[in-house]
């Protein structure tokens, strides 16, 4: 199974291309913050490591209590990054950044370089989400690590992207059993800064508050999935990533763009809907819009329409 670098969020958070579910749990004990471990994370069994990830377990707590006028006007408090952990941000970007010069989307390209995202040191949330704000209102808002799906969608429908901060470990820079600030920050924060993009998470996260059947948030989160998380488009005829899931990750972007093993399918969103997939492995079927714009548009069209008069299917938002 190849490398993994990935995690992503959608209907079925926490699981990496080589684990079935997430190994990590947010505890508080005697008043202590306590990012409880299992046995095989590749940290379980460094102290400093897990040291910091109380502490940065702590700050996202500490957050979430406070109300939203005061985390309009406060700053997100610095993360405690080890010169080890931006040494692991550093060999990621020197190896993922020439793979997205070779299979990423022009919107990403063009945004990822207005964000400037450091090589060699993991940003500040703080630094980061003051820049995003300036390229479309968007915000970035740390938390503990995964959150429910309505949680997400509804901070999306506000402009706010929560994001986890903590980095894998050292011993496994390419591999991460669990969302870290690589995929949100390399994945995500860039696409976000992409006008058309901004405004489907939006969409997406209204079209969820909108939604109260348990079917109907689950066939949304599976859109969500293969548009907003591994979408992909054709540029001048060659397939190229659009989607976080893919842009946070050299090998799905390498597998889907280039290794001949993927199933490309043109985009249907009913189908979409009810296609079950596998977050343990690369995805081994991408639906390919024929350009950004189509994408874009056809999206917006349908999160617009969800859960609306002009959606036609009422029985199944009963």
């Amino acid at each position: 199974m190849g490398v993994s670098e990935t995690i992503m969020h959608g209907p079925s958070e926490g699981v990496s291309e080589e684990t079935d579910e997430a190994n990590s749990a947010v505890k508080i004990v005697g008043g202590n913050v306590f990012v409880e471990l299992d046995p095989d994370h590749p940290g379980f069994k460094d102290e400093g490591y897990r040291n910091r990830r109380n502490e940065i377990a702590k700050i996202a707590l500490e957050w979430n209590e406070m109300s939203m006028e005061e985390r309009r006007t406060k700053e997100i408090p610095h993360a405690p990054y080890s010169e080890g952990e931006d040494a692991v941000w550093a060999a990621i970007m020197e190896r993922i950044t020439p793979v997205h010069e070779k299979y990423a989307c022009k919107q990403y390209l063009d945004n990822a370089r207005k964000l400037g995202l450091p090589n060699d040191k993991i940003p500040q949330l703080q630094e980061v989400s003051e820049r995003l704000e300036e390229m479309t209102g968007f915000r970035q808002e740390p938390v503990g690590g995964l959150v429910h799906p309505k949680t997400f969608h509804t901070a999306l429908a506000n402009k706010v992207f929560l994001s986890t901060q903590y980095i894998r470990h050292s011993s496994r820079p390419f591999y991460t059993p669990e969302p870290d600030v690589v995929h949100e920050l390399v994945g995500h924060t860039a696409m976000l800064g992409v006008p058309e993009w901004a405004e489907l998470n939006i969409l997406f996260g209204e079209a969820d508050m909108r939604t109260e059947s348990e079917t109907a948030i689950n066939r949304l989160g599976s859109v969500y999935w293969y548009v907003l998380e591994f979408g992909a488009c054709r540029e001048n005829g060659e397939v190229k990533a659009v989607g976080p899931g893919l842009l946070s990750s050299f090998g799905e972007m390498e597998h889907a763009c280039a290794s001949g093993e993927v199933e490309y399918r043109k985009p249907n969103f009913e189908e979409m809907e009810t296609l079950p997939y596998d977050v343990t492995n690369y995805q081994p079927i991408l639906y390919v819009w024929d350009s950004f714009k189509e994408m874009y548009e056809k999206t917006k069209e349908f999160a617009t329409n969800w859960g609306t008069d002009k959606d036609p299917r009422k029985d199944l938002h009963q």
